[in-house]
Order: C-alpha cells, then structure tokens, then sequence
C-alpha cells in the first residue's frame, strides 16, 4: 500500500550511511549490514543471505558494497510494517514498499527505485528550481506581509470609525424608542380610562338584561317543576283516594258494628234488622274495596334531569325540558329475594315446577319417571305424595285448579315396536290430590315445554325447532318456527310460558342462551340474551308481567321485564343456587320456588 513521507520508523534519519540486510531484519527482527544489494531483487543482502541468493538466483545482478547504492531511505511502509519504503510511483505521485508495488501500482509504467532517483538529486534542475521558487516566494511573503500591515492599520480605523457611529446611532434609536413607547402607554392609558367608563354603563345595562332573563328563566324551570312534581303527586292520587275510601268504609263498619251489638239486648227488632241490612252492604263494599286495593298495582317512576347542570347560558336559555318524569313498567321494578325455607326431597333429574294452588306444588323428575306432591303452608312445605309415570314427564303447567297438563317426549305407542311418539297426559285430581282421571293427547316427539292459554295448550318441538298452538284435543291450529326473514328462531327451545294477559309467549333456548318473547300469531317482539345467562330452563311470570329464568350452568336466575329488558340477577351462586333447572311463582303468597338437581327446592320470598 502507498505511503506518504514521513519520520523514519526504522532508523533515526538519512544520515546513517549503513544499510542493513532486509532478509534478517524482515525474518528474523535482527540488524545484519548489508555487504550487496541484488538490482533484480531490489534488495540489500548480508554475506550470508547474499551467499544463499547467488546460489539459487545465478542469473541476477549483484553489486557489491562500494558500487551498490548509498542513499538509503529507512521508512518502513504503514500497510506493511516489515517492508522499506523502497519506490516512488511517478505516475501516483506516492511511495511504495515491495508489497505496495506489486499489488497497488502492478499497472503503472513508471515505478522507480528510490535511491536509484534521489542517486543524482543534489545537482538535478528539479532541486535548482524548487530553491529559486523557494527564495521568490520567501520575498513575496515579505512583501505582502507589508502590504497585509498597511492593510490592517487602514481596517483598523475604519473599524474604530464604525464603531463610534453605531455607538451613537444606538443611543439616538434608544432614546426615540423609549419616548414612543411612553407616548403609547399615555394613549392606553388615554384609552383605558375612556374604555372602563364606557364598560361601566355597558355593565350596568348587561346586569339590568341579566336580571330579566335569570327572572324568567326561574319561572320557566318553577312551571317545570310544578308539572314534574303534579305528575309525582298524580301517580300517587289513585291509593291516596283508595285508602281514603277505605279507611271511610272501615269507620262506617265500627259504627254500624257497635249498633248492632246495642240494639241486640233493647229487643229493637226493627231497628237491629235494619242495621243488620245496612252492615251487610257495607261489608260487601268493604270487600270489593279490599279486593280493588289488593288488584292495585303501585306505579313506579323516576325522575331524571334532562340535561347536565352544567351548561352554557345559552343552552340553558333554549331548553323547553328541564326535568323528565318516566313511568316505570310494574314488572320492570326490581324484586328482592330472600330465604324462606327449602322442600326437602332429592331431585335427580328435575324438570320442571307448577303452582296448582296457593297449598299445592307440583314437580316432574325426569330421572325418576314420576311426579311429586308438596302440602305448602305458611311456615313449612312437605312432601304429600310421589306418583309414579309410565315414562320421563318434562314439563307441566296448570289448566284448572285441580288440572294439569304434562309433557312426556319420549312415550312409546306399543311396548312391542316401541315406535317412537310423544305424548300430553291431562291428569285430573280430586281434592285430595289422588288422580281421579288421565286423558292423553299424542302428538308430534319430541315434545318438551308446554303452557296453557285461551282453552289452547302450546308446546315447544326440539327436533323441528318450532312452537305450536293445540286446541284440547291436539290438532295444530297454528306452528312457530322461523322470523321474518324466514330464518330458524329456535335450536332447544325446551320450556315457555305465558304473559298473565295472554298475549305473549315468552320460549326459552337451551342451546342459543335465549329467551324469545311472541305474539300468539307468531311475531317476534324481542330476543334476550345475556354473557351471565348460561342455558336457561325454566321460566315463570308474575302477575305484574315480569319474567323470572333460571340459568343452569350460570348459576343464577335472571329478572326480566314484560319486554324482556334485564332489571337484574335475582339470585346468584351465592344464594344457592347450582344448577338450577325449574322455577314457579305464587302469587298469594308473593314466594317464588328454584329446583335445582340432586338438591332440594328452595323457597324464597320476593319483595
């Protein structure tokens, strides 16, 4: 690689006039004297190393210590640091050891030994030349340097000169600066005081305008008030006028009680039968007054601001609704359940639970191919009696007060083919709850939810994914099973139930998380579907219309309003429930009752 010229690396300058042999110094890192320098090689050799090369190169040209050449260079190469800096490439204007020659400068056509040029340097005309460039530039620096002093001294004064008049032209902008901004701050100050005058009288018409609009502004949200709080009041008139009369009514009574009791000893016949006549009117209208208060239904609302309280005047200004009052749906008020009581009989495979009566509830187990009787009262609930079924019953709904309608899927025609067939049985109870009578209606397997409205039973078909309307002896007056765009509405639609005015039918789906809710002729009003609803079964109503499903695998039983918007979890894992499969309600007694399998029935109270 090519070098620049520099300080000597190997010896301490050019005025050392022995050179050493480069085959020691290169191989062994020794310092022999050279005795030859072989021209083919371009090497300087000791008497050894110059021995073993004439003995193996014969052909090349050796010169011997007086005739070889003696200005030698000792600058070792940067690439190659074992290589001297031996030629001088004209051609790239650089140095270069033998390694640099025959690799960097293998297609230049001028590359000289270095002794063999400098062998005649001093008295070259190249070295002449250079001296006298030298001397002539040596006078013209002389020369320009004075020139280059009278040059700076002129600089100087000018730069003295310019100094002094930005020096005193600073001055003067300064002053000019400052007294115009003086003459400003007086103009503001000028301004400021016109400005806060002329403020002041805009002020004073701005809080006469204020004033005004905060007056009316005040009636308009006192008007809305009194119409928010007349709608409050409203809700309530109904029970108040009720429970005036009532308590109106309950007067008369005690008044007309305690004549009766005087005019029996004073033998007042006359007068004891008309009193007698005059009490018994008053006890019938004390009768339908209790049975209208017991029918009333509370009416639930709440009121809610319209809009943000904080707002801009303007919005404020322009709202014509401050308030709203909404009436709450009765079966969208929340309920509260709490533990009452359980039944105590093991379920196996619990299908399904129906309320006969306030005394009596009835229970299908599947497993167990019968169907349990439970004696209810206020404080306790016992098992009355078990009757045993031909086949699994699923589930079962009340037709009259000693009448039920059951499911059974999986019923077979004959015991010798075994055909598969569905059956309704209609089982008749006497007062004692023994069954007096069976009818069976068979119809379309499998056959898994069934409700009764209107004189018509409808059941629910998991293989065709349909709910149909029967009359009483089982002809399909009308089948249910795909929404407007004539898609599937159900996958397991394994129990239903009807709304209390007979106008919805509210299915469940086992298999979609769902609950669906109707009309009878079909049409889908709304779907419910919910993360924390997991397989639903059972589902009940009560007489307000809300809908209660029991989630299997979440554990829990949802509370659900007339249009199937979610009020809240009634009960969770928490409260007991784990696997719940059946629910029913009653409402005399305002209880609603949870079977769960391989467990007993719970029983709570619904506030």
């Amino acid at each position: 690689m090519d070098t620049n010229f520099s300080a000597s690396q190997t010896q301490d300058s050019d005025d050392v006039q022995e050179m050493y042999c480069e085959e020691c110094e290169k191989h062994d890192d020794r310092y022999t004297p050279a005795v030859g320098f072989c021209v083919d090689c371009v090497e300087y050799k000791c008497v050894n190393c110059l021995r073993y090369h004439m003995r193996h190169y014969k052909n090349h040209t050796v010169e011997e210590k007086n005739t070889m050449p003696q200005d030698f260079y000792f600058e070792k190469c940067s690439s190659h640091p074992k290589e001297l800096i031996k030629f001088f490439c004209s051609e790239c204007e650089k140095t270069a050891c033998q390694e640099c020659k025959n690799n960097d400068h293998k297609n230049c056509c001028n590359v000289s030994h270095l002794p063999t040029l400098a062998k005649d340097i001093k008295t070259s005309t190249e070295l002449k030349s250079l001296k006298e460039n030298l001397d002539k530039l040596s006078n013209d620096i002389k020369d320009t340097k004075n020139k280059l002093d009278d040059k700076c001294a002129t600089m100087d004064s000018l730069e003295n000169e310019a100094k002094a008049t930005v020096k005193m032209h600073k001055d003067k902008l300064i002053a000019t600066y400052k007294q115009q901004q003086n003459e400003i701050i007086d103009n503001f100050d000028k301004k400021m005081k016109e400005t806060i005058a002329k403020l002041k009288k805009e002020r004073k018409v701005l809080v006469e305008e204020l004033a005004e609009k905060q007056s009316k502004f005040k009636l308009r949200i006192s008007d809305e008030e009194q119409r928010t709080v007349k709608a409050v009041e409203n809700s309530n008139a109904d029970f108040k006028t009720l429970r005036k009369k009532h308590l109106a009514l309950v007067d008369d009574l005690k008044k007309l009680s305690a004549e009766l009791v005087q005019a029996q000893p004073l033998g007042l016949n006359c007068k004891l039968f008309l009193t007698m006549k005059f009490t018994e009117r008053i006890c019938e209208k004390l009768s339908q007054n209790m049975q209208e208060f017991q029918n009333n239904f509370i009416h639930h609302y709440k009121v809610e601001p319209k809009i943000e309280s904080k707002q801009s005047i303007q919005s404020l200004e322009t709202t014509t609704a401050f308030f709203s009052y909404i009436e709450i749906h009765k079966s969208a008020v929340e309920r509260t359940a709490t533990f009452h009581s359980d039944i105590k009989h093991l379920f196996y495979g619990m299908s399904s639970l129906c309320l006969l009566n306030e005394s009596t509830l009835l229970a299908t187990d599947y497993d167990r191919c019968s169907l349990a009787i439970f004696k209810i009262t206020k404080k306790t609930s016992q098992c009355y009696d078990i009757i045993e079924l031909p086949s699994e019953p699923w589930d079962i709904t009340k037709l009259t007060d000693n009448k039920v309608a059951v499911t059974f899927p999986n019923e077979t025609i004959t015991r010798l083919f075994r055909s598969p067939e569905a059956m309704i049985r209609l089982i008749t109870f006497s007062d004692l709850m023994s069954v007096v009578n069976t009818n069976d209606i068979r119809v379309s397997p499998p056959c898994h939810g069934i409700a009764y409205s209107n004189n018509n039973l409808i059941v629910s078909n998991e293989e065709n994914g349909t709910v149909q309307i029967l009359d009483m002896s089982g002809r399909i007056i009308r089948t249910i099973g795909k929404d407007s765009n004539g898609k599937p509405l159900f996958t397991k639609p394994w129990y239903l139930v009807v709304s209390p005015d007979n106008t919805t039918i509210y299915v469940s789906d086992y298999e979609r998380h769902t609950v669906i809710s109707l009309t009878v002729d079909g049409k889908v009003k709304a779907i419910y579907k919910d993360d924390q609803l997991k397989h639903p079964r059972q589902l009940t109503v009560d007489e307000s219309g809300a809908v209660y499903v029991c989630g299997r695998w979440s554990y829990n039983v949802h509370q659900l309003s007339s249009d199937l918007t979610k009020v809240k979890i009634l009960l969770n894992k928490g409260q007991g429930m784990n696997s719940p499969m059946s629910v029913a309600y009653c409402k005399n007694n305002n209880t609603l009752y949870v079977g769960m399998r391989g467990r007993n029935i719970e029983v709570f109270n619904l506030k």
